[in-house]
């Protein structure tokens, strides 16, 4: 009779099996450690890049973020500005950075959509070293005016600057900005020959549209509110497919006749991370947030600033509406001809 191997109880040679087990054996190491980085995430302080000065709505977003994760998380986070050049210097920063988690980012959706069209080249990609967490709020602006011109709401506008081309000027916080591209936009559909005027953040735009040198342009809730409430400006219409919950009483351009694809277009305000940022650790920090957009506090601090909290977002939904977006702000930009 021949020598025959010694079997597992599973009927299996015992042979076999020590190699079969060995294999696995030698494959845990590979996997524990990245599993294990990512259960203990974070053992330290997060940096919170925002590529807007302090004290500005983005800013105040990414300071409430902080306020209310970092309990939650158990880790400080920790808010960085990093102003300049329409958010690109910011931006750049948390692209280039380690993808371990530690660094991320609140972000205007302009940041990562339209500077790419605007500007002839980029310190970035956000096709390949941006990784998108969460959209954090739906971020419309509102048209507002001059109180002194005769129109008081979009449409009566709309029919004024048709009537008398050559007649308006129009401010813009940025070229290339949702404000400067629309209004580009509508000049170009009423042939109205409107004047451009183009500043360095909506605080100088403002203050010219107070001293009569602006007639309209687009603008934030949170820094044209006051100027409404005095008197000296006036609201005309809200961009997006809905009405804000902070001016209920403020019709839509589309509810005004202003129904073409750049007017149901809104902006929105995000989380990111760099590109290769594990996958379990983009999770915890998305479900963080969507805890945190959900909290009756943090909705009415995010509504007071203009902006609709957004409670269901995950890192694939945001990346469905950057991808969305592409296509309207790329016809937007290259129609109104803005460049740097």
């Amino acid at each position: 009779m021949g020598h025959r191997q010694p079997h597992s109880l599973a009927g299996m040679p015992l042979r076999r099996l020590l190699v079969t087990v060995s294999c696995a054996a030698a494959l845990l190491p590979l996997a524990t450690p990245a599993a294990h980085a990512a259960d203990a995430y974070p053992t330290k302080p997060v940096r919170v890049i925002v590529g807007m000065a302090p004290g500005g709505a983005t800013d105040v977003l990414a300071r409430i973020l902080a306020e209310k994760m970092g309990p939650a998380l158990g880790q400080p986070m920790v808010v960085e500005n990093r102003p300049g050049a329409g958010a690109i210097i910011g931006t750049a920063a948390l692209a280039k950075a380690a993808p371990d988690g530690y660094t991320i980012s609140v972000i205007l959706s302009n940041a990562v959509i339209a500077n790419q069209f605007v500007y002839s080249k980029l310190p970035y990609n956000p096709d390949t070293e941006i990784a998108f967490v969460y959209q954090l709020v739906d971020a419309a602006v509102v048209l507002v005016a001059d109180a002194r011109q005769p129109y008081r709401t979009a449409k009566e506008f709309a029919s004024y600057a048709q009537a008398k081309p050559g007649k308006i000027t129009y401010g813009s916080y940025s070229t290339g900005s949702y404000g400067h591209v629309a209004m580009s936009y509508l000049d170009e559909r009423l042939k109205s020959r409107m004047t451009h005027l183009g500043y360095k953040g909506e605080a100088p735009m403002l203050q010219d549209m107070l001293g009569g040198s602006v007639d309209v342009a687009f603008g934030s809730v949170a820094n044209t509110q006051p100027h409404v409430k005095s008197g000296r400006l006036r609201y005309l219409g809200v961009s997006g497919p809905r009405r804000m919950t902070a001016l209920p009483d403020v019709p839509t351009l589309i509810e005004q006749g202003l129904d073409d694809a750049p007017f149901r277009l809104f902006g929105w305000l995000g989380l990111i991370a760099p590109a290769g940022t594990p996958r379990p650790v983009i999770e915890r920090l998305a479900a963080e947030v969507s805890k945190t957009m959900k909290m009756p506090d943090v909705q009415e601090r995010v509504r007071a600033l203009g902006f609709e909290p957004v409670t269901d977002s995950t890192p694939e939904k945001t990346l469905n509406r950057y991808q969305q977006d592409l296509p309207v702000w790329k016809d937007l930009i290259e129609r109104s001809g803005a460049k740097l």
